[in-house]
């Protein structure tokens, strides 16, 4: 079969080599993410895919999917990095694409599949977020804007581990003021897919000017990392509140239904433990390196919400 190869291929192998993730283990975050994509789309295979050079390898995987691998030139992932946005095949015995793929062959076969590219911020497209069925299939509208969150997450995840698997978070390179409330509500922007999808109320309150000397871009991915854990915690159709104050520090303030255990990276930066794997570490060592520290808020008696601050030291 002949395998589509984007016009970039030299630069997309190179950004996917500079992640240091192929054949690395399982990570709770990456499984996290398929187990979400395969609930809100309605299907029983999810998968996180790298496409390498003659291969598509599995980073994260749920339901019956054989394997860590298979060859490049049968993925349908290999098209699905061509574009810069979802490609769904709603019934793949009818797309000329893949109606001979052995994958597809048979009664048990692939029918259904929407895969979202993993776009670098240069452009990139290092695999795909997919959502895989054996019976045609097909995505509302909701579920659609939340695979492509949920894609996006993926790359955020990548980048973090990136950077402590690297060595990259040595310092913080030329901080300046910035606006923490700005920060915060461009995460929630690009997480709101991933909300309305699960319909979970993900709400955002300013009280009062918050700003902190900081790396924007690392400190953005730490803090979308913070509120996506949030996110993924609370159950279908719970809430998760922000809130943001300036005094007598800049502060975020999260509430959210459900996960009485801190996650790693809380754990982490509160001195509790190290995290164990790369991507909590990453988000623990970034807080950390703009001074934050986290700590639980009293709750209102008898609410199962959980609630934590994250502070910011005042400049």
């Amino acid at each position: 079969m002949a395998v589509p190869v984007p016009h970039n291929e030299a630069e997309r192998v190179g950004a996917l080599r500079a992640m240091a993730v192929l054949d690395t283990p399982p990570e709770t975050d990456f499984d996290d993410i398929v187990r979400i994509a395969s609930e809100l789309c309605g299907a029983p295979i999810s998968l996180v895919t790298l496409v390498d050079t003659e291969r598509q390898w599995f980073k994260a995987k749920v339901g019956d999917v054989a394997g860590t691998e298979t060859p490049r030139e049968v993925a349908f992932c290999a098209h699905a990095i061509m574009g810069r946005d979802l490609m769904v095949v709603p019934d793949a015995t009818a797309d000329a694409r893949f109606a001979d793929n052995p994958f597809v062959r048979g009664d048990d076969g692939i029918r259904f599949y929407a895969g979202a590219p993993l776009l670098t911020s240069g452009g990139a497209a290092l695999g795909t977020l997919c959502v895989v069925d054996h019976a045609p299939h097909r995505l509302n509208l909701d579920q659609m804007r939340g695979l492509r969150a949920l894609a996006h997450q993926v790359t955020e995840l990548l980048e973090l581990r990136r950077l402590v698997v690297t060595d990259e978070l040595d310092g913080i390179p030329e901080p300046r003021s910035v606006d923490l409330a700005y920060l915060t509500e461009a995460r929630i922007r690009e997480l709101r897919g991933i909300a309305d999808a699960r319909n979970i109320a993900i709400t955002l309150a300013i009280k009062d000017e918050a700003s902190v000397h900081a790396d924007p871009a690392k400190l953005s991915r730490a803090l979308d990392y913070v509120v996506f854990t949030a996110l993924k915690t609370a159950p279908a159709g719970g809430r998760v509140a922000v809130r943001v104050l300036g005094a007598p520090s800049p502060t975020i303030e999260i509430a959210h239904a459900g996960g009485s255990i801190p996650p790693e990276w809380q754990a982490d930066l509160a001195g509790h433990r190290a995290a164990d794997e790369p991507v909590p570490r990453a988000v623990a060592d970034i807080l950390r390196a703009h001074g934050a520290t986290v700590a639980s808020t009293s709750a209102i008696v008898g609410s199962p919400d959980v609630r934590f601050e994250l502070r910011f030291p005042s400049h």
